[in-house]
């Protein structure tokens, strides 16, 4: 009886401090968007938040041999970071012009322009694509 006890004693407190760490340390793992809504176009997207801390990504197919160029601007409060993805899901390399990025695809397949908003306040990231 006294193991049952410990056992779920422990469970409770692994409850509790777990609880914690996600109240107070905001793991940035978790995606928090307020307000998020995302208007897509055959060759592009908009996002529009009140507050985005997380990840987005934006699937683009391509085949060997192709030029992808992604060209985007975003305006708000908070940092933003950028990278593209290959079909094995291992970043990739790009030349970067400004806001807009380009690369030859090395395989058929599909590539992530991927968005990585930190604490972004009341904006919006508009992202272009083109597959030549």
């Amino acid at each position: 009886m006294k193991k049952v006890f410990l056992f779920a004693l422990s469970g409770i407190i692994l409850l509790f401090i777990s609880s914690i760490y996600f109240y107070v340390f905001n793991p940035k793992w978790i995606d928090r968007k307020i307000n998020w809504s995302e208007k897509e176009t055959t060759h592009g997207i908009e996002l529009r938040y009140d507050y985005f801390d997380g990840e987005k990504k934006i699937p683009i197919q391509a085949r060997k041999g192709d030029e992808i160029k992604v060209n985007y601007n975003y305006g708000g409060k908070g940092g933003i970071e950028v990278a593209l993805r290959g079909p094995k899901g291992k970043y990739v390399e790009w030349q970067s012009k400004g806001t807009v990025l380009s690369v030859k695809a090395e395989t058929d397949g599909e590539y992530h322009f991927v968005i990585k908003g930190n604490k972004m306040e009341n904006g919006y990231i508009k992202v272009d694509w083109i597959v030549e």
